[in-house]
């Protein structure tokens, strides 16, 4: 019998790290008797999507239906020890999508790992995605929405904790299967070791030791607050003039990538919401804790200490800092804009049938300089006498007024 592990999500709780893995150490898991279906995590979000009745705005639309079907025919036809499926859409399955996709994979033996993290990080890190995805709203109407505070617009609250509740997804997916094949892994504190995710997962999972090999570099970095920012800033000038193609290729891509790790205030709970995040992580602990759920990792973990967040509020950001993030977000575009260079070339063939010639690019380069070397001139006239001579001279010439400039 294959045992098939489905790893839901959570969201924000490291799987993109896990996905990544898996999907570089495919071939080595295989030898090993573990099946990563589809070729790639791709796969297997496409596979949920169709599930779900999901579409997402600039995804492949037209490979979505009979995804499900293609994936599950790889899986059921599998015979050896394991199969792992990981995408944490599948953390929005209603009761009886769940059941229909436990009940498709026939004879094979179903578990489900849901992963878990502390509110205190969750909320933080979901503001973030939430605005690298093109959002407008600010830390404080996002947090106040959270935690349903009276004024507050409930719209981003709904979706967090439709995203982010542990007991709603574990009760969803324990109607298709039962509790004792479910497995809850924590997501360590900060200053845990490097590997410590990847060993509570490859542990639910029952995946050989050392399984994820070379750690993969770490795909969603965070930004600081003033990065933060100055995307979310962006984001109400340039939201409706993207696609979400467009824009994730300028901020995911792009800004994401290039100011992560440069922050100067990291991302962190503000300590205001400190005591209401712990409160609550002593409350889940209690009731998962009665579930009698297998767990990888410690309870404890979703306790986030009472200390830290001694910053100001998330989206109080000094001149100085916005001005600093915004430079380095503009220096980010400057060059992505170059890279696109070849691509420029090639829409130049598609459109002339041909690329330019070499004497129409010495050309055009040789008229730049001069252009170039023009405007130098006349911006030094005010300094050197001469220059302004020359200057005057130059434009008496080309306009026909010898006297031009001259009063």
């Amino acid at each position: 019998m294959t045992d098939v592990h489905l790893h839901v999500g959570l969201a924000k709780t490291g799987t993109t790290t896990i996905q990544a893995a898996l999907e570089a150490g495919a071939g080595r898991l295989a030898a090993e008797g573990v099946l990563f279906p589809g070729g790639s995590h791709r796969a297997q979000r496409l596979a949920a999507y169709d599930l779900l009745g999901q579409r997402v705005h600039g995804e492949e639309r037209g490979q979505v239906p009979g995804a499900l079907r293609r994936l599950l025919a790889e899986v059921t036809a599998y015979d050896g020890a394991r199969v792992v499926v990981s995408e944490e859409e599948l953390s929005l399955a209603r009761p009886r999508q769940a059941r229909r996709l436990v009940r498709a994979l026939g004879d094979h033996r179903v578990f489900v790992v849901v992963g878990v993290r502390d509110v205190a990080r969750t909320v933080v890190s979901s503001w973030q995605q939430t605005v690298v995805n093109g959002g407008c709203v600010t830390w404080h109407d996002f947090v106040s929405s959270v935690r349903g505070e009276p004024g507050a617009p409930p719209s981003e609250g709904l979706s967090f904790w439709y995203r982010h509740d542990v007991r709603r997804v574990v009760d969803a997916w324990a109607t298709a299967v039962p509790p004792e094949r479910i497995r809850l892994v924590t997501v360590p504190p900060p200053g845990a070791g490097p590997t410590t995710l990847l060993d509570r997962f490859g542990r639910a999972t029952g995946l050989p030791d050392g399984w994820a090999g070379t750690l993969p570099a770490a795909r969603n970095v965070s930004l600081g607050a003033a990065e933060l920012e100055a995307v979310r800033r962006l984001n109400e000038s340039v939201v409706g003039a993207l696609t979400t193609s467009q824009h994730r290729f300028v901020v995911e891509a792009g800004i994401r990538a290039r100011l992560a790790g440069a922050a100067g205030r990291p991302l962190e709970l503000p300590a205001e919401h400190r005591a209401w995040a712990r409160a609550y992580g002593e409350g889940l602990v209690a009731e998962l804790e009665q579930r009698g759920l297998t767990v990888h990792g410690d309870l404890a973990d979703l306790v986030p200490a009472l200390e830290g967040g001694t910053g100001p509020a998330l989206d109080q950001v000094a001149d100085e800092e916005l001005l600093a993030a915004t430079q380095a977000a503009l220096v980010s575009l400057a060059l992505d804009h170059g890279r696109l260079f070849r691509r420029y070339r090639r829409a130049f063939r598609q459109a002339e049938g041909r690329l330019p010639g070499v004497a129409e690019v010495l050309g055009s380069e040789a008229r730049a300089g001069g252009f170039h070397v023009r405007k130098w001139v006349l911006h030094r006239a005010d300094h050197h006498p001469l220059v302004a001579r020359a200057s005057r001279a130059y434009v008496g010439r080309t306009s026909g007024h010898r006297g031009a400039g001259q009063g």
